[in-house]
This record gives C-alpha cells, sequence and structure tokens, in this order.
C-alpha cells in the first residue's frame, strides 16, 4: 500500500510539474501571429509548449541559446550559429507525434543538424572574424557601417535590426504586408569582409562607404554565402533592403 501510495503521489506531482511548465510556456504565447515568418503559429498548442520545453532542455544539458522570438532567430553560441526558429518550427512540425513524444531528445537532433550543416536559414559564423582595422573602421565601426548601408535609420519597411560586433553578425526584420509573412535577414560580416578585402584590392582608390556597399549589395541580389533569411524570400523583402541605395555612405 505504501509503495501505491507513493507511487500515486509521484504521478501527481509530474502532472503538476507538466502543469506548471505549460502554464509558464503560454504565458509568452499568447499572440505567436506576431512573430517574423508567423513560426510560432506554425504549430499547435501542445507542439509549441513541447518546443520550447526541448529548447530548454538543449540549453539545460548542451549549451546556451537565445531565442530571438521577435526577430524568429535561435541563436548557439558555441560553435556561433544563427538558426530559423521557422526552419526548426516546421521540422519539428513534420515529426507530427514522434516530436511530441520525447521533445527534449527531438530539438537537440534538429539544432544539432542546424550547427553541423550551414544550409538556407541557418547561418554558421566565424569567431574572430576580425583580425584589426580595416581601412581605419574596427570591428566595431565596420559593424555600424554595414547596418547603416543595409538598414539606415527610418528606413521604410523594417521593424527592427540587432548587430552583434562581437559574434560578427547583423539580423535586420522586414515587416509583414498584407498575406504576406515578415521575414529576418541573417548576414555574416566575416564574409562581407572577405569581399570587401577581395574589391579593395581591384579598386584601391575607391571610397570605403561605396565599395562596401558594392559588396553588400551585390549579396542581397544575389543570396550570396554568407547571407540568408529565417523563410524564403520575395522579391519584397529584398527590395525593402536594396531601397537603401537610395541612401548612399560616403
Amino acid at each position: 500500500m505504501v509503495w501505491i501510495a507513493l507511487a500515486g503521489g509521484l504521478a501527481v506531482i509530474s502532472v503538476i510539474v507538466w502543469s506548471y511548465r505549460r502554464r509558464a510556456s503560454q504565458a509568452g504565447d499568447a499572440a505567436p501571429e506576431r512573430y517574423p515568418g508567423s513560426w510560432a503559429a506554425r504549430l499547435d498548442e501542445d507542439a509549441r509548449v513541447a518546443f520550447r520545453e526541448g529548447l530548454r532542455a538543449y540549453q539545460d544539458k548542451v549549451g546556451p541559446l537565445s531565442v530571438g522570438e521577435e526577430r524568429g532567430v535561435l541563436t548557439v553560441h558555441d560553435p556561433p550559429r544563427l538558426v530559423s526558429l521557422r526552419l526548426l518550427a516546421d521540422r519539428f512540425a513534420d515529426l507530427g507525434p514522434e516530436g511530441l513524444h520525447d521533445p527534449e531528445e527531438t530539438v537537440r537532433e534538429l539544432v544539432a543538424g542546424c550547427v553541423a550543416t550551414e544550409q538556407p536559414g541557418v547561418l554558421h559564423l566565424r569567431p574572430g572574424w576580425s583580425p584589426g582595422p580595416v581601412d581605419g573602421m574596427d570591428r566595431a565601426a565596420f559593424a555600424a557601417t554595414v547596418r547603416e548601408i543595409v538598414c539606415p535609420d527610418g528606413a521604410e519597411g523594417v521593424t527592427g535590426w540587432s548587430a552583434d560586433e562581437d559574434s560578427g553578425s547583423l539580423q535586420v526584420t522586414v515587416a509583414a504586408r498584407g498575406d504576406e509573412e515578415g521575414n529576418t535577414l541573417l548576414l555574416d560580416l566575416a564574409r562581407v569582409l572577405d569581399g570587401y578585402a577581395e574589391l579593395r584590392a581591384e579598386r584601391p582608390g575607391m571610397p570605403a562607404g561605396a565599395l562596401l556597399r558594392d559588396v553588400l549589395f551585390r549579396m542581397l541580389a544575389a543570396d550570396d554565402p554568407g547571407l540568408t533569411w529565417t523563410g524564403p524570400p520575395a522579391e519584397r523583402h529584398r527590395a525593402v533592403l536594396l531601397a537603401a541605395d537610395r541612401h548612399p555612405a560616403n
């Protein structure tokens, strides 16, 4: 009888713990459609709870993560990676009940696949991306100049941005419009710097801002390596950022 009572007590405790964690997850999930690409809305209520549980478990057992729900971006800190939450949510949803059965292991495997392989929606960053000043710009100035070209203050259609000079990345969120979802550009500053160095060798007398603008708009127009989006980009998403060409750097 003691063992039966103990087992019953443990079951009740498990239900209470799950209910508490479920409510905690739902507290930040009142309006999932507000996120770029509607990544949270791609999962039903139970799947969203399980998915977030998996992300928490990854951080506890594998390594630190930052969940940027407002931009739809998961940041893995070691090794440095930017991962589309929409991509992960879609893959989690595709697994159906299998993903809900063991969300911790499922999310760990999904994130591990992105950490291992760069692909659309996944950007691999380069530790120590800036070896030193370039044309008088240290890494903070270089990151700031890139940001000013891609999304100058007041750029129409841009709802937010995040520049990280330490990891060498820029994220720019383009607003949703009508039935078209929002989207977030992910840009690797290390590969921008590579392109800048190559073009500088060809055009030694060109002003730094103009040269960097050419590098960036080539990358944006062609979706070159070092650039990806949290969801497949529509022409409007690119056009919003390419429109910054109306504000040329000096």
